[in-house]
């Protein structure tokens, strides 16, 4: 058995494809925990009163221990020796996972109690929004409380063990760490024969419902994707627009949107790429086939299915970071100040070190097949690239997100607008005035685009308060003693009726 330390060398080193396989995925994994988490006490505290908050914060948290599925991957749960460790953690794809996926199907299908939606107008009620935040918490914590105590096989691992190949031609042993060894573990054994190498994998039964939520909520997030559409073009239609609820609406419909493109691609390499990438036909099944193609002759489509098994762990935590993403900025765009640019930030470096990634990775294969000296030389080579080009990727990360994460101002941004309002004061910007604003507008280090965008934004809302608070005069018609009638127009020229006709005086 490997040690601690050898298992995390051997994880960072081509074998371990550099950590891409298990090891980033379960830092993104914690981290994704970590900020979903502090988000949601962000959402709850910038308004605790409100409802809608509540209801964003505890959603947060649920979909942050969706997103918490690959955690286990930062130990080696692979292996028997570190089970009195690994079976903590494991839990973060059993039963926390699983109650996470209630707690967020039943809080999808409470949307319309907080957004309104005309067909569903019935449910926007302040009786129903005071309590629909925590009751899908405590149905789903008393559902799974009694499917614990009842040890349900649908819910609870009823089985588990590992398999183990300790040398090259020698039979593989079985270690049973829950429950007891039952057929599907004897039939796995009597699949692989003899071992062609030296690993171990463990397998299990029971839980299975896990799979069928992750569906479930992928089906509930197509159902919510359309009701925010809906609540979205709603807002818009009325006589008079509500825009912020508008944006909200839309940021928690790209929010659906994005989890829901995510998810599909994840079952699309589930089910169709990634089994026709597979090499081995027949094999016991895609995580089993995955140890042996590690051990088997490198190929390209060895290696292509080995990378697409990452994938699929990447699709599970992505998509719902994404998501949450979108959430906050919903809730939080008109309560914390300059929130959009950290959450631009965010997704921007998001985007830069992703690309790093996959190129330090195209790069090692690469060098690895065409050149003599180690494939980690060219990852760095290609991998460092990105930081020459640094700029224009993150110039188009930027217009992306900000595409994505509709502005508000940030405290900088902010400070421009107070002083662009003072010198509209007399709606006219002088020459002097013009220099103080474009030597504060560089030193505030604020582009020439968002300068334009700041003054247009403010000349377009002053109009707009211009025509609310001005309504268009009316003419003015009266009947004098003798009975003439007159009328007067707004620019002040005066009629009578003469029974036919207006005549001017």
């Amino acid at each position: 058995m490997p040690s601690l330390g050898e298992y995390y060398v051997n994880q960072f080193g081509a074998e371990g494809t550099y950590g891409l396989g298990s090891i980033f995925p379960g830092v993104i994994a914690l981290i994704a925990l970590v900020w979903m988490t502090s988000l949601s006490l962000l959402v709850w505290r910038a308004a605790p009163k409100e409802m809608d908050n509540r209801f964003i914060a505890i959603l947060l948290i649920a979909e942050g221990l969706k997103a918490s599925y690959m955690i286990p991957s930062l130990l080696p749960a692979d292996h028997f020796d570190w089970w009195w460790l690994s079976q903590y953690t494991i839990l973060f794809r059993g039963l926390i996972f699983q109650t996470a996926h209630i707690v967020s199907i039943l809080m999808y299908l409470c949307f319309p109690i907080y957004f309104r939606v005309n067909i569903l107008k019935f449910l926007y009620r302040p009786a129903l929004q005071k309590h629909a935040w925590y009751v899908p918490l405590i149905l789903t914590t008393a559902y799974m409380g009694i499917q614990i105590l009842q040890n349900n096989p649908a819910h609870v691992t009823q089985n588990f063990a590992f398999i183990e190949c300790s040398a090259v031609g020698a039979a593989p042993t079985l270690e049973v760490v829950v429950g007891s060894q039952i057929p599907i573990m004897d039939d796995l054994m009597t699949s692989i024969g003899t071992c062609e190498g030296v690993y171990s994998f463990p397998i299990a039964n029971g839980g299975e419902i896990g799979f069928l939520l992750v569906a479930l909520s992928y089906l509930i997030s197509i159902l919510a994707l359309f009701v925010m559409r809906t609540s979205m073009k709603e807002y818009n239609k009325t006589d008079n627009p509500d825009t912020s609820k508008s944006l909200t609406s839309r940021s928690l419909y790209i929010g659906f949107l994005g989890k829901v493109i995510g998810t599909t691609l994840f079952f699309l390499m589930l089910f169709f790429i990634t089994p026709m990438l597979n090499p081995i036909e027949d094999g016991p099944n895609l995580f089993v086939d995955s140890y042996t193609v590690a051990i088997m002759e490198a190929t390209l489509q060895g290696k292509l299915f080995g990378y697409s098994m990452i994938v699929n762990g990447y699709l599970l935590s992505l998509p719902i970071a994404f998501e949450a993403m979108m959430f906050v900025h919903a809730m939080m765009k008109d309560t914390v100040f300059g929130i959009d640019e950290r959450l631009r930030k965010t997704f921007s470096t998001a985007i830069l070190t992703g690309a790093g990634a996959i190129l330090f990775l195209i790069g090692s294969e690469a060098v690895e097949g065409l050149l003599p000296f180690p494939g980690v030389v060219g990852g760095v080579l290609l991998g460092g690239t990105i930081l020459l080009v640094r700029k224009p990727i993150v110039g188009i990360a930027d217009r992306f997100s900000g595409r994505i994460l509709v502005s508000s101002y940030s405290e900088t941004e902010a400070t421009y607008l107070e002083s662009y309002t003072a010198a509209m004061q007399d709606n006219i910007v002088t020459e002097q005035e013009r220099v103080m604003l474009n030597t504060l507008a560089k030193s505030l280090q604020i582009s020439e685009e968002k300068v334009a965008e700041i003054e247009q934004g403010y000349n377009e809302d002053s109009t707009s308060e211009e025509e609310v608070s001005t309504p268009p005069a009316a003419d003015t018609q009266w009947t004098d003693e003798q009975g003439h009638t007159w009328l007067r127009r707004p620019d002040g020229s005066t009629f009578w009726w003469n029974g036919t006709d207006w005549q001017q005086v």
